[in-house]
């Protein structure tokens, strides 16, 4: 349990830090009774030695993680509310766009509970692991959060990073024509959203960067929801939905702010990749999605994770796990006219043997 509590943790999920110091806890308090058999000589004790362990834990496994340095960091792609708004840039591999003159465009979205999470989030941002090898031009946002900042802030922030990044493409040798987003977890609800409200640009805009579409030309969204209807409103969704419920009603904030609201026949291709034992996601949020944009005409896709959990930390270890993040840019790649090389950067299928009783 503390190991995959651990695990959540390097994926961004910061919600579990509190189970994991109790369970930490616990055990050091039944070890202490066990030694000396009084509480009162680990008073104080207990919550540092608890804190110690769950940071030597995380930080143990953060080691083995694999580690990626962007080629440019902290880019700023806007200002709100004195805020800066800032993405890094995963430049392809030169050999993976030697046809192309400019590269497709890979848009990541963090996770975190919309209250968590930045731009070098594991689970998400991993996917630059293997998209960039693969002849993506790759960027991964920042964004505000709540519940400073609830619904709509972060979705007109990633709207704001989709204009940029069209608007600045030939910075990167990139084509602004040619954007996925790549979202997870909160971050896949955002890429649901800004990929289905396809936001024009403001003709009138002061700013060139507003003047462009925040429309993008594919989606992937990893277990993300589609809706709020159909899922109980857990704290961190009440961060992110509490004043528009103020404002308006539960029932019409929550068609407000879920993504399946704005389906339509002029959306991008969804591909929805998630596990079916998701602890927060029910795989119904995937399939609703698919069922409505199939009715308008639009493709939808899903890649179903058997056995798989929030978060693509432990997919890997699944056995019999699908080569998702191979299905993955294949589907890319022909939705966005692309050809690279696919493999490099993919996560290693590690065999887990049974513990021997």
């Amino acid at each position: 349990m503390v190991a995959w509590l651990c695990d959540r943790v390097i994926d961004g999920d910061y919600v579990v830090i509190p189970l994991l110091i109790v369970l930490v806890r616990i055990g050091i308090v039944r070890l202490a009774i066990w030694r000396v058999g009084s509480l009162r000589m680990i008073s104080g004790l207990i919550v540092g030695a608890a804190v110690l362990v769950v940071v030597g834990l995380v930080g143990k496994r953060m080691r083995a993680q694999e580690k990626r340095v962007p080629t440019e960091d902290g880019i700023v792609y806007g200002v709100a509310d004195g805020q800066t708004l800032t993405m890094d840039y995963y430049a392809p591999k030169e050999k993976a766009h030697s046809r192309e003159k400019l590269r497709p465009i890979g848009i990541i979205i963090h996770g975190g509970g919309y209250h968590g999470g930045d731009s070098k989030s594991g689970s998400e941002a991993y996917a630059a692991d293997f998209l960039a090898p693969a002849g993506y031009a790759v960027f991964s946002v920042n964004y505000r959060l709540a519940p400073k900042y609830p619904h709509p802030y972060m979705v007109l922030d990633v709207q704001r990073a989709v204009r940029f990044i069209r608007h600045n493409a030939q910075r990167w040798n990139a084509d602004g024509a040619r954007i996925v987003l790549v979202g997870g977890s909160a971050g896949g609800f955002l890429s649901n959203m800004v990929g289905l409200l396809n936001a024009a640009g403001d003709p009138n805009a002061t700013d060139p960067v507003d003047r462009e579409s925040a429309k993008a030309q594919a989606v992937v969204s990893l277990y993300a929801q589609s809706s709020f209807e159909f899922v109980p409103l857990n704290a961190d969704v009440h961060r992110l939905l509490d004043p528009l419920i103020a404002e308006k009603g539960e029932r019409e904030a929550i068609r407000e702010a879920s993504p399946i609201t704005y389906v339509n026949k002029d959306d991008p291709p969804f591909l929805e990749i998630l596990g079916d034992q998701d602890e927060y996601i029910p795989f119904a949020e995937a399939t609703n999605l698919q069922d409505a944009l199939h009715k308008v005409g639009v493709r939808c896709d899903i890649i179903r994770i058997p056995g798989g959990k929030h978060g693509t930390g432990g997919w890997n270890k699944l056995p019999g796990v699908p080569d998702w993040e191979r299905g993955m840019t294949e589907w890319l790649n022909a939705r966005l006219r692309h050809e690279g090389p696919i493999g490099e950067g993919i996560r290693a299928r590690v065999a887990v043997t049974a513990s021997p009783q």
